[in-house]
C-alpha cells in the first residue's frame, strides 16, 4: 500500500526560505518519503506538468504556500505569472483542486487570503478553501496546528518521533513484566543461577531502554524522569544484594512500566 503523501506547492521568489524551513519540520515529523517538495527533483528531460500531475496524484494533502509576492509577482514581460496558464504554481494549485484532496493554503507572516476575484476563473475554488497562518511568532503553535490536521488527513497516529515513543514503551512494558515472572518463578523454584542471569540481562536491558526513552523524550529529566530512572534501577540493587527483598522486584518493575506513560515528549 502507498504511503499517503504531503505536496509542498511555493514560489522560490516569494517563500523559497519558509519553505525550506517547512520542508525540513514535517521531513523530521512525518519522514522524507511522504514529502515531494521542490521541482529540482524532477531529472532533467522529464515531462514537467506530467510529473508534477503524477506527484499530486499520489499526495493526500497539498500545501499552497502564500508570501506577500505569490498573488501579484510579474513574469520579464510584466504579466502577471498566475495569469500564466503555463505556470508552474497555477498549473499545481489548478491540479490540485481537481483532485479529492486537501488544499491547504498556508499564509505567511500575515499575508491576507486572496479573495476570487483577484484569481484567475480555474482558482476561484481556491479563495473558499480554509487557510492556516504560518509566522515567525509563532511558529511553533501555528505548525502544531498545521501537523494536527495534516495527521487527520493522513490517517496516521502521530510523528516518526511519536510512533518510536510509542515503540519504546512497549518495550519496555513487556521487559517489565517478563523480568517479573521471572521473579516470581525464581522464587518459587528456588535460587537458579542460569535464571538469575536472564533476569539481571532483563532488568540491564530495561534500565538503559527506560534512559534511552526519557533523555529522547526529554531535553532536561524532570522529577518524573529521574523517578521512573530510580524505579528502573531499584530492582538490580535488590536482585543484588539479594535476601528478603529480592522477592519485590516485581512491585518497581511494574511501577516503571506505568509511571513512563506519563513523561511526554518535547513539542
Amino acid at each position: 500500500m502507498t504511503e499517503k503523501r504531503i505536496f509542498i506547492s511555493y514560489r522560490r521568489s516569494d517563500s523559497a526560505g519558509y519553505a525550506g524551513r517547512l520542508h525540513d519540520t514535517l521531513k523530521n515529523y512525518f519522514g522524507e518519503e511522504r514529502l515531494f517538495f521542490d521541482v529540482d527533483t524532477i531529472k532533467p528531460g522529464v515531462d514537467f506538468e506530467q510529473k508534477i500531475k503524477t506527484e499530486l496524484g499520489n499526495s493526500d494533502a497539498v500545501l499552497v504556500l502564500i508570501g506577500n509576492q505569490w498573488l501579484g509577482i510579474k513574469d520579464a514581460n510584466g504579466n502577471r505569472r498566475l495569469d500564466d496558464p503555463h505556470d508552474y504554481v497555477r498549473l499545481e494549485v489548478e491540479t490540485a483542486l481537481s483532485k479529492n484532496i486537501a488544499v491547504i493554503p498556508v499564509l505567511l507572516q500575515g499575508v491576507p487570503m486572496p479573495s476570487g476575484s483577484e484569481l484567475p476563473e480555474t482558482l476561484y475554488d481556491f479563495s473558499r478553501r480554509n487557510a492556516i497562518k504560518l509566522s515567525d511568532e509563532h511558529w511553533n503553535s501555528d505548525l502544531n496546528m498545521l501537523t494536527a490536521i495534516l495527521k487527520n488527513v493522513l490517517g496516521i497516529p502521530g510523528s516518526i518521533k511519536e510512533q518510536r515513543i510509542k515503540l519504546y514503551r512497549q518495550i519496555v512494558f513487556a521487559l517489565s513484566l517478563l523480568a517479573a515472572i521471572l521473579s516470581i518463578v525464581n522464587n518459587l523454584l528456588g535460587s537458579l543461577p542460569f535464571l538469575r542471569f536472564i533476569y539481571l540481562v532483563l532488568l540491564a536491558g530495561n534500565t538503559v531502554f527506560i534512559t534511552y526513552l526519557l533523555v529522547t523524550m526529554k531535553r532536561e529529566l524532570d522529577r518524573l524522569g529521574w523517578i521512573t530512572i530510580s524505579m528502573a534501577v531499584i530492582p538490580l540493587m535488590f536482585v543484588a544484594w539479594g535476601g528478603s527483598l529480592a522477592p519485590f522486584t516485581p512491585i518497581p518493575l511494574l511501577i516503571v512500566a506505568w509511571l513512563v506513560n506519563f513523561v511526554k515528549p518535547d513539542d
